[in-house]
């Protein structure tokens, strides 16, 4: 019994040690924009996918943990002396995610909706070559799910360097993949 009156009593001084601070432990908000929460950059990088070879590009705003991307990525099938035509997939996508900065890098992961394009082979047309096979060439355009994750080292304020992984998710020809980047923007 005396250790239940030792927590009211100590629930009841809480209490009165907050009202007596003025109610909350919060006094207001700041209405003005802290510009030091907010990053901008952009990535450029190369690298590899379930394609193949596969440069890409994107830009980055971050406001407070919020961050909104805009990329680019072409993802071209591999090959020597492999059929023709090679299969090729692009995307541009606008994605929405979270971010996790602090003064030396980044880890953030974000999800949208793009633009999915590029060639498959469709039916055997004969061969036109000795290595070579022909294929009728297929272009599609179609809507994809966008899905990205970045994480980067950012040694000074302007310049980072990372990896940067890409997926996209279609009806056509889903892809995923990773690229090696540099990181120029605003980024301390």
């Amino acid at each position: 019994m005396l250790k239940i009156q030792s927590y009211f009593l100590l629930c009841i001084g809480l209490i009165g040690l907050i009202l007596s601070t003025g109610g909350s432990f919060v006094y207001g908000q700041d209405i003005s924009r802290d510009s030091s929460a907010q990053f901008f950059w952009v990535n450029g990088g190369l690298g590899a996918s379930s394609f193949g070879v596969s440069p890409g590009v994107s830009v980055s705003y971050q406001s407070r943990k919020s961050l909104v991307s805009v990329r680019y990525v072409y993802n071209e099938e591999f090959q020597i002396l492999g059929p023709s035509p090679s299969e090729t997939v692009w995307d541009v996508g606008v994605l929405y995610g979270r971010s996790a900065k602090v003064s030396y890098g980044l880890a953030s992961i974000s999800g949208g909706i793009g633009v999915v394009g590029g060639v498959r082979r469709g039916k055997y047309l004969g061969s036109s070559g000795w290595f070579s096979s022909n294929y009728e060439k297929l272009t599609f355009l179609t809507v994809g799910i966008p899905v990205e994750s970045q994480l980067f080292w950012t040694p000074l304020s302007f310049f980072g360097i990372g990896i940067y992984g890409f997926a996209n998710l279609n009806t056509e020809k889903s892809f995923i993949g990773g690229l090696f980047c540099i990181q120029i923007g605003k980024l301390r």
